[in-house]
C-alpha cells in the first residue's frame, strides 16, 4: 500500500527480396478503407490509409511503401484499396498527394483510379506529420550511437526543432510551431546521391541489396585515412588516425596499395554521404540557435550504419552539445502529414460507422445504453499496435506497428507531476538493456500464456468453450508467443521494453484474433458472487469502531486484489473456487518497509477529501468487496468519488461499462451509492497498466478537481505508476503476486507520494 500527501493486420512491407517492390498484406476485406495518402518521391512511394472494422474501435491507421520506379504497383495497391467495402457515407474518396510525384503522376494517378486527387503543400506535410508523430506515437524518437538505441520523450520541448529530410536529395527546416516553418538550407547530395554512384560504381540497382553491401565494407581501404598521411593520429586537432581525411582519396595513391571491393566503395560513399548531411545540418543549426535536429526520410531506413554515421557526425561538430533525433516512421512523414492536413479540412459528420465508444460517466441514471454517436469535428489519440508488426527495411532496428485511432483525445491526469526536474515515467522497471530482468518476465509471459490453454481445456474459461473460440485462442497463444521470441532476441523492436509493454502487446494479441473478451464469463460469475456477499460485509464494517474501520478497509481492497486471473500463482485457487476474501487477507504477508499506509488513516480521520479519483483493476471481489466498500466510505464523509475503469477488456479487469452495471446494482444493495457524487469514467486503457500521460480527457475534466488519487492492482499501482507522484494526496494499494528478480526500490516517503505495497 503507498500513500502519498488480406490479412486483418493491413498492409505491411515484405522485404524478403531486394531489388524489387514490396509485396503487401492487404487488409481483410471487412474492413473499410475510409481515406488514403501518398507520397511519392524521387526514389520511393509512401502510403498511409485508414480502415475501420471489428478490431479497432475509432479506426487504424497503416503503412505501405514502394519504388517510385515500379508507381504502378503503388497505383494498383491503392485501387485495391478503394475497392475494398466503402465507407456507409456517401462522400467520394479523395487521395491526399504529396511530393514531387504528386504533380509528376498525377494524371497517372487520375486516370487509374478514377478519383478526386488533392495535393498537398509538401514541406507542409513533412512538418505536420512529425508534430504528430511526436505527439501521439510512444517511442516514436529515439538517438542512435554504438549500437546503442536510446528512446526520448521529445513531447514535453518540441519547439524549435529541425528536420532534416534525406530523400533523393536534402531539405532542411526550421519548425518553431504548428504550421510555422521555413526551409532553411538543403544539398542535393542525398539518397538519390548515394544510389546513383553506387549503381555506376558496382552495378547494383536495388538500394536494399547496396545498404546490404556496407555492412560487410572496409571504408579504409578506399577511403584516404588521417593515419596514411600522419601515420598517427593527430591529437592537438582532434583527429584519430581512424578519421576520413579524403572520402575515396585513397585508390589513387600507389605508394598506399589499397585493395578493395564493391562492399568497401558502398561503405566509403554511405560515409561521404552520410558525413556530408550531417555536417551541413550542425552548421544550420549552429547559424540558427537549434539544438533538437531530427533525420527523417527515407534514405535512412533504420539502417545502423546510416544512423550511426549521422550521429556520430553531430556529435563530432557539436563537441557532444547536439544529439541526432531519428524516428522509427521516418520515411512517412508526408504522407502521415498529408493525410492529417486533410483531415483538418473535413467538415464535422455523424460518425456512425466507426463504432465509437461511448462515454459512460454519466450513464449512472439513464435507464437505457447512450447513443454511441460521435462526430469527426471532435480531436482523437493514437496507440500503437505491434499484434502484427512490419520494417521499413530488412535490418531496420525498429519494428512499424498499427496505429489504432482511439475514441477521445487521450491527456495527462491534472494531478500529476511531470517536470524537467521531477519526469514522470510509468513503467517501473526499464527491461530495455537488463538481460536478466527481459529473460524473468518473458519466461513468465511465455508461461501465463501457455496456461491460457489449459484453463480453456479445464473449462474455467466459458467464453473458450465452444471449438471456434478455441481455435482463436490458439491462434493467439501461437501469435503471442512469436512476438516474445522476436523481442527474446531483438530487445527494442517495439520500442523501450516494459512489463507493461509486454502486458499491453499480449492484449492486443487477443483482439487481433478476434477474443476480445476471454474472461468474460468469469467476470460475471465472480461479480454476482460478490455482490450477493456485500450487503454482509457492509454490515461487518458499520458495526466496527470507527478509529478502526479506514484500516480493515484498506486490507479489504488489498485482499480484493487477489482476485487476479493474471496471477499465474493464483489461477488455481480461481479456478477451484477456493479463494474467499478471509483467505486472501491471510496470504498476504505485510512488509513495513512497503507500508505507509497508517499515514493514509491518520490524515483520513482528521482530513476530508473534496474528490477522489480512484482506478480500480479487476472484477468480482476485487471491486465489489474491496473497492466499492471504501468508495462508500469516502461518500459517507461527503467527498466526490470518480471511479475509473478500463475503456477495453484486459484479462479479468472490469471495463467501465461493466462498473456502471455493479454500480446501479450496488444501489440497490445499500442508499449510501445512490448519489450523484459517484460517477463512473473509462480511463482510455485496454490493459493491465497505466500510462497517467493518457487518459481519456472526458476523465481527466471529471476528476480536474480531484485532492486524492488512488490507484488500485500490481499492474496500475507496482508495474506502472510505482513511482508516479502528484500534486495532491495519493494512495497505491497492490499486492506483489509474484517474486521479482530484483524488487524494486522504496519510493522517496519525504515526496507527496510515499509509498505501501504487500508481498505473498
Amino acid at each position: 500500500m503507498m500513500f502519498g500527501s488480406i490479412n486483418s493486420s493491413g498492409a505491411i512491407i515484405d522485404v524478403t527480396r531486394h531489388g524489387e517492390a514490396s509485396d503487401i498484406l492487404l487488409p481483410n476485406q471487412i474492413d473499410r478503407v475510409q481515406k488514403v495518402a501518398v507520397d511519392i518521391g524521387g526514389s520511393l512511394a509512401k502510403v498511409v490509409y485508414l480502415t475501420s472494422g471489428p478490431r479497432s474501435q475509432g479506426g487504424r491507421l497503416h503503412f505501405a511503401a514502394f519504388e517510385t520506379d515500379n508507381v504502378e504497383k503503388c497505383v494498383s495497391f491503392i485501387r485495391t484499396l478503394l475497392d475494398s467495402p466503402s465507407d456507409t457515407s456517401e462522400n467520394e474518396p479523395v487521395i491526399m498527394a504529396t511530393g514531387g510525384g504528386a504533380h509528376r503522376f498525377r494524371d497517372l494517378l487520375n486516370k487509374e483510379l478514377g478519383v478526386e486527387i488533392r495535393v498537398e503543400d509538401e514541406m507542409e506535410s513533412l512538418t505536420a506529420g512529425l508534430n504528430f508523430l511526436i505527439r501521439e506515437v510512444a517511442d516514436e524518437v529515439f538517438t542512435y550511437s554504438e549500437d546503442t538505441m536510446q528512446f526520448v520523450d521529445a513531447a514535453a520541448d518540441m519547439f524549435p526543432y529541425m528536420l532534416v529530410n534525406i530523400g533523393s536529395g536534402v531539405s532542411i527546416l526550421k519548425v518553431t510551431g504548428d504550421d510555422e516553418f521555413e526551409r532553411i538550407s538543403g544539398t542535393s547530395l542525398g539518397g538519390g546521391t548515394l544510389w546513383g554512384l553506387l549503381n555506376l560504381l558496382t552495378g547494383v540497382r536495388s538500394f536494399d541489396a547496396m545498404l546490404e553491401m556496407t555492412k560487410t565494407g572496409d571504408n579504409a581501404k578506399v577511403d584516404m585515412m588521417v593515419g596514411d598521411i600522419y601515420g598517427t593520429n593527430y591529437g592537438r586537432i582532434g583527429l584519430k588516425a581512424s578519421n576520413i581525411a579524403s572520402s575515396m582519396g585513397g585508390v589513387y595513391r600507389k605508394t598506399l596499395d589499397k585493395h578493395f571491393d564493391d562492399s568497401d566503395v558502398a561503405r566509403s560513399i554511405l560515409y561521404m554521404v552520410s558525413n556530408n548531411i550531417g555536417q551541413i545540418a550542425y552548421l544550420n543549426a549552429q547559424l540558427h540557435g537549434i539544438r533538437h535536429i531530427y533525420f527523417g526520410g527515407y534514405f535512412i531506413r533504420g539502417h545502423p550504419l546510416t544512423m550511426h554515421t549521422l550521429s556520430y557526425a553531430i556529435n563530432f561538430w557539436s563537441k557532444g552539445e547536439m544529439r541526432a533525433l531519428f524516428l522509427r516512421h521516418e520515411g512517412f512523414l508526408g504522407a502521415t502529414g498529408a493525410f492529417f492536413i486533410g483531415e483538418r479540412a473535413k467538415p464535422a459528420t455523424p460518425d456512425v460507422a466507426l463504432g465509437v465508444a461511448p462515454d459512460v460517466s454519466q450513464t449512472l441514471n439513464e435507464d437505457k445504453a447512450p447513443d454511441v454517436r460521435r462526430t469527426r469535428g471532435r480531436t482523437y489519440s493514437f496507440t500503437e499496435n505491434f499484434s502484427i508488426a512490419g520494417a521499413i527495411a530488412d535490418d531496420a532496428i525498429g519494428s512499424l506497428g498499427m496505429l489504432d485511432r482511439e475514441p477521445s483525445k487521450l491527456e495527462p491526469l491534472a494531478q500529476l507531476v511531470n517536470t524537467a526536474k521531477c519526469p514522470y515515467t510509468p513503467d517501473t522497471v526499464d527491461l530495455t538493456h537488463e538481460p536478466r530482468q527481459q529473460e524473468y518476465w518473458i519466461s513468465a509471459m511465455q508461461r501465463n500464456t501457455n496456461g491460457l490453454l489449459d484453463l480453456a481445456d479445464s473449462g474455467a474459461l466459458p467464453g473458450c468453450s465452444d471449438p471456434e473460440s478455441r481455435h482463436r485462442l490458439s491462434r493467439f497463444v501461437s501469435l503471442y508467443l512469436t512476438h516474445l521470441h522476436k523481442l527474446q532476441h531483438r530487445p527494442l523492436s517495439y520500442g523501450a521494453m516494459s512489463v507493461r509493454a509486454l502486458l499491453g502487446l499480449r492484449e492486443q494479441c487477443l483482439h487481433e484474433v478476434g477474443l476480445e473478451d476471454i474472461f468474460a464469463g468469469v467476470k460475471k460469475h465472480e461479480t454476482d458472487e460478490a455482490l450477493n456477499a456485500l450487503p454482509a460485509l457492509l454490515h461487518e464494517i458499520d458495526a466496527m469502531n470507527e478509529c478502526e474501520r479506514p484500516r480493515v478497509l484498506l486490507q479489504n481492497v488489498l485482499a480484493g486484489n487477489m482476485f487476479d486471473w493474471g496471477a499465474t500463482q493464483l489461477r488455481g485457487a480461481l479456478a477451484e473456487g477456493s479463494l474467499d476474501l478471509d483467505k486472501a487477507r491471510d496470504q498476504i504477508t505485510w512488509r513495513p518497509e512497503f507500508d505507509n499506509g497508517a499515514d493514509f488513516v491518520a490524515r483520513i480521520q482528521q482530513h476530508t477529501y473534496s474528490q477522489a479519483v480512484v482506478f480500480v483493476d479487476n472484477s468480482g471481489a476485487d471491486v465489489c468487496l474491496g473497492v466499492l466498500p471504501f468508495v462508500r466510505f469516502l461518500l459517507q464523509q461527503n467527498t466526490r468519488v470518480v471511479l475509473a475503469a478500463n475503456s477495453r477488456p484486459a484479462l479479468n479487469d472490469v471495463t467501465d461499462r461493466e462498473l456502471v452495471d455493479i454500480v446501479r446494482r450496488a444501489r440497490v444493495i445499500d442508499p449510501a451509492f445512490r448519489t450523484d457524487m459517484l460517477s463512473v469514467c473509462g480511463t482510455g486503457s485496454s490493459g493491465p497498466c497505466l500510462d497517467l500521460r493518457k487518459l481519456d480527457a472526458r476523465l481527466v475534466q471529471t476528476s480536474q478537481n480531484a485532492d486524492l488519487v488512488v490507484i488500485v492492482g500490481m499492474g496500475r499501482a507496482i508495474h506502472s505508476n510505482y513511482y508516479a507522484r502528484f500534486s495532491c494526496d495519493s494512495l497505491k494499494l497492490a499486492v506483489f503476486k509474484t517474486k521479482w528478480p530484483r524488487m524494486p526500490q522504496n519510493a522517496d516517503r519525504s515526496t507527496d507520494a510515499p509509498t505501501r505495497a504487500k508481498d505473498t
